[in-house]
């Protein structure tokens, strides 16, 4: 039996639903030397069987079936069963362009890069892209404050996966620690500007006693992150940073200015990555409380670290929002109705 140039690791679990166009979506790949490993994850419902009968038409595919492991276990079983010197991620009701695998096969010979993710279009209860950085410096940058790759988008050496799996210890955030782990030991990475998966959204998909977990996981790993790549004189502060950086946290306008301060700190370290401290600004900016204090702080952020272009809309609002402040918002809420819904 040849050894296939890509495997990919496909984790099944009550996947019936979706499951068939994904399948098909792989077999439809341009790109043809690979082997999919679906794992049965324990399923109780039609899943086994639709991965039997499109194994039996597509031998390209191997199915693993056993009792239920939950998702960590699953990806690092795949990835010691791999053959494939690349090792490709998908998730069991998302969508593969026909291109997928041969841009980024590509890319990745090119670039030398060791993982490479893609840009994902959304589809189902929601729509859009999601655009992620593209070269190795920002999506490191990318890190401090979220993840940098759309998970089911990626391609990595598989070696380097058996060297730094996914940590059993970070449940609902295993792709974060996972990149942080890379980054961390120097891995090189890129993302290819090209939405090549096509990521169903639909409800259930993480219960908000998940999204708990993950943030409390994620906090975790951003704060270690950060003691790697902050700047020397910000490393001390490492915990403090996370905190700020936390999407769902409210910021008070003096916790918005010491963070602004960060922020150019380590816009000073990478003067690289503006786009990606440009958005973290931008994004902490609309999670603090209105004040117009934060106004002077946002006129040194926007001299140093300008936003895109698209983003003129939402910085205007902000800054009315902002301008107004929290008692005079308040008082509009309450003579519009909108403060007592």
């Amino acid at each position: 039996m040849t050894t296939p140039a890509v495997s990919i690791v496909l984790p099944c679990y009550n996947s019936a639903p979706y499951l068939q166009e994904t399948l098909d979506s792989l077999s439809a790949q341009t790109f043809t030397d690979f082997e999919c490993l679906a794992i049965d994850d324990g399923c109780t419902d039609q899943t086994l069987a639709i991965l039997q009968a499109h194994a039996f038409r597509d031998p390209r595919f191997q199915i693993i079936t056993r009792e239920n492991r939950g998702l960590i276990a699953t990806l690092n079983e795949g990835i010691a069963a791999a053959r494939g010197a690349w090792l490709a991620r998908m998730d069991a009701d998302d969508l593969a362009e026909p291109e997928r695998l041969q841009i980024q096969l590509a890319t990745l010979e090119q670039t030398g890069a060791d993982v490479c993710g893609t840009w994902v279009q959304f589809f189902g209860e929601r729509s859009g892209i999601w655009q992620t950085p593209l070269d190795d410096a920002s999506i490191k940058l990318q890190l401090l404050f979220n993840v940098a790759f759309a998970h089911p988008s990626v391609v990595a050496r598989t070696s380097l996966l058996r060297e730094v799996p996914y940590d059993a210890g970070a449940v609902h955030a295993e792709d974060y620690a996972l990149w942080c782990a890379l980054a961390t030991r120097g891995a090189h990475f890129v993302n290819v500007a090209q939405p090549l998966l096509r990521y169903r959204c639909h409800a259930g998909q993480i219960t908000q006693t998940k999204r708990d977990a993950l943030r409390q996981t994620a906090q975790r790993i951003r704060a270690a992150y950060a003691l790697v790549l902050l700047p020397a004189a910000l490393q001390a502060r490492a915990v403090q940073f996370a905190e700020y950086a936390e999407p769902g946290r409210t910021l008070l306008p003096d916790d918005f200015a010491a963070y602004a301060d960060m922020l150019l700190a380590i816009h000073q370290a990478h003067p690289v990555g503006a786009a990606v401290l440009a958005e973290a600004w931008i994004e902490a900016w609309q999670r603090t409380q209105p004040a117009a204090q934060t106004l002077p702080v946002v006129g040194r952020l926007r001299a140093a670290l300008p936003f895109a272009l698209e983003r003129s809309g939402f910085y205007r609002k902000q800054w009315i929002k902002h301008r107004l402040g929290q008692g005079v918002l308040q008082a509009l809420q309450r003579l519009t109705g909108k403060g007592s819904r």
